[in-house]
């Protein structure tokens, strides 16, 4: 805006014809001046008399608390801005998106007029006609007004520049406004207004997202801790100042002097550091310690890094993923309306209403991981984790460190932060050790004192952690052999005896077999997309002759071959049986026959010898059988042997 005596002559020109209602000369008065003059004079503004409506008291207090932000952001800026202006009669003032007077700078020691800067002043164009604040708020753009500019006489001396602050959303916050003497204005005010109040609204931004930040972080169910690049804390959310024991605001402080654990902090802030989910126990200055999962991640854009804590909680609300196993069958997934199989669900259904350890004995294939599933599922730990370990086919060195895990440095290779064991991931759940008879000695070990005790120590560890864990154990060796062999631990066998569960063989299962093949059959049509086929007779025959030495995994197994190589046919013949069935006899007359068969018969009599030796005592005919008394009682149940009869 060039103003020169001139151009001054044709404004107070303009200003007068304006006021008597003449067309100003073109080109004397900028358009966005006579927009402004047009809406004061619809609004019926006098000239000599303008409303200056001021807030005062509670009105002037809220207008103040609502706009405490805005005025805490702006003044230190205004404050830098005012000192080499402090001597030209000049002041500032930061008003609201309304017009009203928030702040104010001025020099107190000048004896001048000084318009609309009181905190409570309205300078909007409705109150005080046109003036660089209230003009702003209208055009949301910089504005100057020079002189007769102002529509209001009292305000022809002065020169004011404004321009608009706005908030994260782009809307018009607040107007920073400059007044001096019209003779001292300078061609540069107006750039530097617009500079600085562009500062104060990024200002505003980024303090909104701050806040967005804050409160993002505040609904996190973990612990997040900013950091710089000295490990000095930048912010911390309250799950984390709950899961560290802080009281007050951490900002600012060293991270090291909460968490007392060297050896981590040493890997927070290695150079190249990053990770995710890795398990840790750090001491905390107070004295205590705390278990969580620990993710490091870096900010290059902020020089800093990114520490989330997860609860231990989520360690065991995630063990099915680690270990890749969870519990999906109940017993409504056991199939089998035998005697011997309903003696067997109706005790495994009387176990799962506890937690005491649990083995489950029998042949390989008959369903020991099935049922360890159903007595978890059926029981009070049911929403607690469900980890499988097969004690078979762990190296025999890494056994321990699998299943009680280690911390760091315990051998080469470890993880620099350590890693939590199988028990501990089934904290508040169940461990099933499937293979029980094929853990090392060193394991049982710990296994007999973790059963006793209910702690578990990591290799390479000083401290014991507290676990609560059912150990359901299953294996298809005789395992008081292998206590005489001194291959299994004798202390440990009784631990794990507490309750035994033995699962029928399919030889034992009459007339299981046949509905066993139905749901195969069920099974394998729909996962081909198939009609279900239909076995022959001849077929039925020979799968209830066979014995069955791989039982229901074996039927399973013959079932699935069988109906792939039928391809579309509606019946499955004899020619598609496995040649080793085919290859075995019929038996006819050696047939299984619970009541009458060779092989019931045979067994009948190694029970009636067995009750004979032990006169009666059922734990000393076990022990002679190689079975539990559980199994025992199913098979004197089938056969109506009374043990009393041998007393």
């Amino acid at each position: 805006m060039t103003f020169d005596s001139e151009s001054g002559e044709r404004l107070r020109s303009a200003w007068r014809r304006f006021q008597e209602e003449l067309p100003p000369e073109p080109g004397a008065v900028r358009p966005v001046i006579l927009r402004s003059w047009e809406r004061c004079r619809r609004m019926g503004i006098d000239v000599d008399n303008p409303a200056k409506r001021v807030l005062e008291g509670r009105e002037l207090e809220r207008a103040l608390a609502g706009n405490s932000e805005l005025i805490g952001v702006s003044r230190a800026i205004m404050e830098r801005i005012y000192a080499p202006l402090s001597g030209s009669g000049s002041f500032i003032t930061l008003s609201d998106n309304r017009g009203v007077v928030l702040f104010a700078l001025w020099d107190t020691s000048e004896s001048y007029p000084i318009p609309h800067i009181a905190p409570g002043y309205l300078a909007a164009e409705s109150s005080s006609g046109t003036n660089a604040i209230g003009t702003c708020l209208v055009e949301k753009a910089p504005v100057e007004t020079l002189a007769e500019e102002h529509y209001c006489r009292a305000f022809h001396g002065w020169f004011c520049s404004a321009a608009p602050i706005f908030d994260a959303g782009d809307r018009v916050t607040g107007v920073l406004n400059v007044t001096l003497p019209a003779s001292s204005r300078h061609q540069h005010t107006g750039g530097m207004m617009a500079s600085v109040a562009y500062a104060i609204s990024e200002q505003m931004r980024l303090r909104a997202m701050l806040r967005e930040q804050e409160a993002m972080l505040e609904i996190l169910d973990e612990g997040v801790i900013m950091l710089d690049e000295s490990a000095r804390i930048r912010s911390m959310n309250r799950k984390a100042r709950v899961m560290l024991r802080i009281g007050d605001s951490p900002t600012g402080r060293g991270l090291g002097e909460i968490i007392r654990s060297p050896d981590i902090m040493r890997v927070l802030m290695a150079e190249n550091g990053q990770f995710r989910d890795q398990e840790a126990m750090l001491r905390l200055e107070g004295g205590g310690t705390l278990y969580c999962m620990l993710s490091l991640s870096h900010v290059p854009s902020a020089h800093g890094r990114v520490v989330t804590l997860r609860p231990t909680r989520h360690v065991k609300e995630s063990a099915a993923r680690v270990t890749g196993a969870k519990a999906v069958y109940t017993f409504d997934h056991i199939i089998g309306d035998s005697p011997a199989m309903r003696e067997t669900v109706e005790l495994a259904r009387l176990a799962a209403r506890g937690s005491a350890t649990m083995l489950i004995l029998g042949e390989s294939g008959t369903g020991k991981e099935l049922f360890a599933q159903a007595v978890h599922n059926g029981g009070p730990r049911a929403e607690g984790p469900f980890v499988v370990v097969n004690c078979g086919a762990l190296p025999r060195d890494l056994v321990q460190s699998e299943l009680f895990g280690y911390d760091e440095g315990a051998f080469t290779g470890a993880s620099r932060l350590g890693k939590p064991g199988k028990f501990e991931l089934a904290d508040n759940g169940t461990i099933f050790l499937d293979e029980i008879g094929e853990m090392p000695l060193e394991a049982q070990v710990s296994l007999l004192r973790l059963l006793q005790n209910g702690e578990v120590t990591r290799v390479g560890g000083k401290h014991s952690r507290q676990v609560s864990v059912r150990v359901i154990a299953a294996t298809n060796r005789n395992l008081e052999e292998a206590v005489r062999q001194q291959e299994f631990r004798e202390d440990l066998f009784y631990r794990l005896n507490v309750f035994t569960l033995s699962v029928p063989s399919l030889r034992e299962r009459e007339g299981d077999i046949e509905l066993l093949c139905d749901c195969f059959l069920r099974k394998f049509a729909r996962v081909l997309g198939r009609s279900i086929p239909r076995l022959s007779e001849g077929v039925r025959e020979r799968l209830r002759a066979y014995p069955w030495p791989g039982n229901v995994r074996e039927l399973e197994n013959t079932l699935e071959r069988m109906i792939h190589m039928a391809g579309d046919a509606d019946i499955i013949d004899e020619p598609l049986l496995p040649s080793k069935i085919l290859r075995s006899p019929e038996r006819s007359g050696e047939r299984r026959n619970v009541r009458g068969g060779l092989l019931s018969v045979q067994e009948k009599e190694t029970l009636l010898r067995a009750l004979r030796e032990s006169r009666g005592n059922l734990r000393a005919a076990a022990r002679l059988l190689g079975i539990s008394r559980s199994g025992l009682y199913v098979k004197l149940r089938r056969f109506g042997i009374v043990a009393d009869d041998f007393r």
